[in-house]
């Protein structure tokens, strides 16, 4: 494990970790100088430990918010106020240059967004007053109740997405990943949340049985040559299924495979399916259940790197069981908080937040399994494979 302390690097706590890399670190920070706000991308260098400004921004508009996507060679940057207007930036990372900047105005106001390669977004908008009577044209004729687009940052021009797999997701339901040299494109069509779907299924017999939750995959240049060309569908397949009495849900994924939870109401039944990202086969790889004579536990699932823990409450501690992906056994005590990951298999992270109506306070602790040993930061911590942010 390698703990990289930031604290005295970030200037407020307003400053945003855009991404953690085995060489660098690269980050946000949005403050005010000389009565202008402004915004500048930096780059920490992890050998040097020295920071550099990669580019910064005039905010016109203070309420404007960013959204930060970084690839090997840029940092892609999405300003938007809510309104019918976003600015798109395309920074390169090395020398700072502006690669791309442009306005984009689009019908209805700015829901959410994502960037599914280094050269194409796809944004969502929902309903506002200035738009509110071709929403409801668009909903009537659609019965979609967001506008999805595909804008393409070399061409600087966007498409209407007509999929309604897509139109009904969200950003955080477009998942990308490389698969033998190939950028595929993971659409997760979940029902609700977990409580509604349980929800459907208790209340099946007037509801159905055809209420689903839907994963669906395709080649994600093939998704954007369907969207371009205008094709009510693209040509997604459709990899995992759960009806009424079932729910599938995204678990996260490493080099090999893609992880879901799955979980039969009806029994209480609960997994880990796998899904290998080269062949399709799918297996299940982890029982989420607990045995009659074992005390109550829960179950915690990082999503990065695809490991799960069993959490048992002790009188003093909690214990900490590896599931799946990991071996480690180990117990640490209350005080250090609640746990959130495991690195190396060694290191357990423990988070304690305190608050009133005023302050809050946020406390993060390492402790080593093999030692015993542990340390106390106040401070906040994110956590990328072997390395720890504390910032």
């Amino acid at each position: 494990m390698k703990v990289v302390d930031l604290r005295n690097v970030f200037a407020s706590c307003n400053d945003v970790l855009i991404e953690i890399s085995d060489h660098f670190i690269y980050y946000a920070e949005e403050k005010r100088e000389e009565g202008h706000n402004n915004l500048f991308i930096l780059e920490y260098n992890r050998v040097t430990r020295r920071e550099r400004i990669i580019a910064n921004y005039f905010l016109s508009n203070p309420a404007f918010v960013q959204h930060f996507f970084s690839f090997p060679e840029d940092i892609i940057v999405v300003m938007e106020s809510g309104e019918s207007e976003a600015w798109i930036l395309r920074i390169d990372k090395r020398t700072g240059a502006e690669r791309n900047m442009a306005t984009l105005n689009f019908i209805g106001g700015f829901s959410d967004c994502t960037a599914l390669d280094e050269s194409h977004l796809m944004i969502y908008t929902k309903e506002n007053a200035r738009h509110r009577a071709l929403f409801e044209d668009y909903k009537k004729l659609t019965g979609f109740e967001k506008v999805a687009y595909l804008y393409d940052i070399d061409d600087e021009k966007y498409y209407y997405v007509r999929d309604p797999r897509v139109c009904t997701a969200d950003s955080a339901g477009l998942i990308t990943y490389e698969a033998d040299g190939q950028r595929q494109l993971l659409v997760l069509q979940p029902h609700g949340d977990e409580a509604e779907k349980e929800h459907c299924y208790r209340n099946m017999r007037w509801l159905g049985d055809n209420i689903n939750d839907n994963v669906w995959l395709c080649p994600l240049f093939d998704f954007i040559v369907a969207v371009k060309t205008g094709e009510e569908r693209a040509p997604l397949e459709l990899i995992l299924s759960a009806g009424t009495p079932g729910l599938v849900r995204f678990a996260g994924m490493d080099g090999g495979s893609l992880y879901f939870r799955v979980k039969y109401f009806p029994t209480g039944d609960q997994r880990i399916c796998a899904y290998d990202k080269t062949t399709g086969k799918k297996s299940i790889v982890a029982e989420l259940n607990l045995k009659e004579d074992e005390a109550p536990a829960m179950f915690s699932i990082d999503g990065n790197g695809a490991r799960v823990y069993r959490i048992t409450e002790e009188e003093d501690g909690y214990r900490v069981d590896g599931v799946l992906n990991s071996e480690i056994h180990t117990r640490y005590s209350k005080e250090l908080g609640e746990f959130f990951a495991c690195v190396d298999d060694r290191f357990i992270l423990a988070r304690y937040v305190l608050a009133d109506d005023r302050d809050s306070f946020e406390f993060n602790s390492v402790f080593d399994a093999q030692t015993g040993t542990q340390k106390s930061y106040e401070c906040s911590c994110a956590v990328q494979g072997g390395t720890v942010v504390l910032y």
